[in-house]
């Protein structure tokens, strides 16, 4: 009992004197955004009971997410739906608690911590627009991850190049390009978890994907209900033809194989439609 009571005293001793690189230090994951602006019934739309919470709520920021690791790098996706990867070097000002990113040499205040625990990030984003910047606190929570050992690191830029929306519409053959790109890294993210043998599997992370996922199988989402994966593609024109890739092998002679669980299974079909597309 003694020993058990002194570990919990080391480990309280030495979370209370961590310094606040060390805590910030992990993969954070978007859970939550916080305003009463979001709800204020003066910005709703006139005749609709669309508000900015709607807007901006967490269906908005759900794949964000920052990775700040020990030797002062980062690699994050941050935005609206698929967000935008980035990468670089983080620095904090332990002063005002302002953590900045360096990227392309080029360095930027980028948040403002409130506060800190082994489980969860509050901050406010610094930029120009007040509603964004001063009014919204987000809210991110500390997963418990080994991506720094995996060979299934899906936070890797080259996993994450479908999320630089094109500026003009794609032909079919970089259409099918992004198509794959998408296929990709769902796969390595299911991989990642197949190998860290987790007991659930959040779809959070792949929900962009024109696809409903199930222990036996999947289904393709009905063409009005694929508004996640229109905001990859230049229009709704393309995203439909990336849309209708997907259908046309699915729709093919598609065997599945049996006596697989419902996580390899559905490794199993994702690599088999991006293995046949041309």
């Amino acid at each position: 009992m003694k020993k058990i009571v002194l570990a919990f005293t080391i480990l309280a001793f030495y979370s209370c004197n961590q310094s606040l690189e060390d805590k910030i230090v992990g993969k954070w994951n978007f859970e939550s955004v916080n305003s009463k602006i979001l709800d204020d019934p003066s910005l709703r739309y006139k005749n609709s009971n669309l508000n900015l919470s709607n807007l901006f709520g967490s269906s908005f920021f759900e794949t964000n997410y920052l990775f700040l690791q020990k030797e002062k790098s980062f690699k994050g996706t941050l935005g609206a739906y698929s967000g935008v990867y980035t990468e670089g070097n983080w620095s904090l000002n332990d002063t005002d608690s302002v953590l900045s990113f360096t990227e392309n040499r080029i360095t930027k205040p980028f948040l403002k911590i409130h506060s800190v625990s082994d489980k969860e990030l509050k901050f406010n984003i610094i930029g120009k627009d007040k509603v964004i910047t001063q009014d919204m606190e987000f809210v991110f929570t500390k997963e418990n991850q080994e991506l720094n050992n995996s060979k299934f690191d899906y936070t890797q830029k080259q996993y994450n190049l479908w999320r630089k929306k094109p500026n003009e519409p794609e032909d079919i053959k970089e259409i099918s390009k992004r198509v794959k790109q998408c296929l990709e890294y769902s796969i390595t993210y299911l991989k990642y978890n197949q190998d860290q043998k987790k007991e659930s599997v959040s779809l959070k992370e792949i929900n962009f994907l024109p696809i409903n996922f199930y222990d036996n199988g999947i289904e393709l989402k009905d063409p009005d209900k694929i508004q996640k994966w229109e905001n990859i593609f230049f229009s709704n024109v393309d995203a439909l033809n990336g849309y209708e890739i997907i259908k046309q092998i699915i729709i093919s002679d598609f065997s599945l194989p049996e006596g697989k669980s419902g996580l390899e299974l559905n490794i199993y079909i994702l690599e088999e439609i991006k293995n046949r597309i041309k």
